[in-house]
């Protein structure tokens, strides 16, 4: 049975948090290398790890994730989050996966992504939030960059591949300031489309 929480809701994509239930989607996602070839992660993922994660999710306090569910179907397709989040600072790093790959290049993560800086930016009041990505993963850095990321720094041949190849890390940011307008024409094309 699929989750009702809504958390925050776009046209294509709702957050909401992660529940017991969707341990077994996000496994399955999360061991799939397509999906995973660009992150770090290298080991297989089990259920009880998968399992615990979820678990522990609610005492975190500097660590927010979120299920993407894909309104049209209610079907989880991915999951992000807001990590790392220093309160003083008012700073945090964001990680984004849509294991659902006929949902790749689609608009999702764009839209999911907007939705979690909605709650960085006007719920949390956090000042910038940065993302970490290798440079061949070209989905990520173009949708970031539409939701007001900016390529701050570039580590070379930083992370290793699943190829074994080496590639740059890029590191992006926004901030509250920069995304802004971004946010303001996001709420009007959603309004002109509910309209």
């Amino acid at each position: 049975m699929t989750s009702r929480v809504v958390f925050r809701k776009g046209t294509k994509v709702l957050l909401r948090p992660l529940e017991e239930e969707d341990s077994d989607a996000a496994r399955a996602g999360l061991n799939d290398p397509e999906v995973t070839q660009f992150l770090a992660r290298v080991f297989p993922l089990y259920q009880k790890e998968q399992r615990d994660f979820i678990a522990g999710l609610s005492g975190r306090s500097n660590d927010i994730s979120l299920g993407i569910v894909q309104v049209e179907s209610g079907k989880l397709i991915g999951s992000l989050g807001l990590h790392m989040i220093n309160w003083v600072n008012r700073t945090a790093i964001t990680g984004t996966v849509i294991w659902e790959k006929a949902c790749w290049n689609k608009g999702y993560a764009t839209e999911a992504k907007m939705l979690l800086l909605d709650l960085a930016f006007n719920a949390l009041d956090l000042y910038v939030v940065q993302s970490r990505v290798f440079a061949p993963n070209g989905a990520s850095l173009s949708y970031g960059k539409k939701c007001g990321y900016r390529e701050v720094a570039r580590i070379p041949q930083w992370g290793r591949m699943k190829d074994g190849t080496r590639a740059d890390e890029v590191i992006l940011t926004v901030t509250q300031e920069e995304w802004r307008p971004l946010w303001q024409k996001y709420l009007e094309e959603q309004k002109s489309k509910a309209g």
